[in-house]
């Protein structure tokens, strides 16, 4: 554990260099992390930190956009088609629950499935951002 918090500590100091001597990167994102590893891992929040935003409105019922999961994929212009939900699930822009029947935005699946195609993001969240 004490190697771990090390490498956490010289990572840190590492990534405040790199974003100029900013604050960002303190003991207290550090502190977190030494609690979120403690809970076992049915109790930590399964969303990752990805950066989500609605580019632009291509028609009526698509949208471009932007989609940074530093753990798994980027994707800067993938288009999202409006649709409904067949399941359960959380708005990838908002963080809002979403319920089966709830009209939302999902990634467009072409020949490759995408890493992201199970996200979905509320319609009205999308509305909200980029209006129709």
């Amino acid at each position: 554990m004490q190697a771990d918090l090390a490498d956490d500590e010289c990572w840190c100091a590492a990534l405040r260099l790199l974003d100029g001597g900013s604050c960002e990167w303190d003991a207290n994102r550090l502190a977190s992390r030494r609690e979120a590893a403690t809970l076992p891992v049915a109790q930590t929040d399964a969303r990752r930190e990805c950066v989500v935003r609605v580019v632009d409105r291509v028609s009526a019922r698509s949208v471009v956009v932007y989609w940074c999961d530093p753990t798994s994929c980027r994707y800067g212009d993938q288009l999202w088609r409006a649709g409904v939900a067949k399941g359960r699930g959380r708005c990838a822009l908002s963080g809002v629950a979403i319920d089966a029947g709830d009209a939302v935005y999902r990634p467009r699946s072409g020949r490759l499935r995408p890493v992201n195609a199970a996200a979905m993001m509320l319609a009205s969240e999308v509305e909200r951002v980029v209006p129709g």
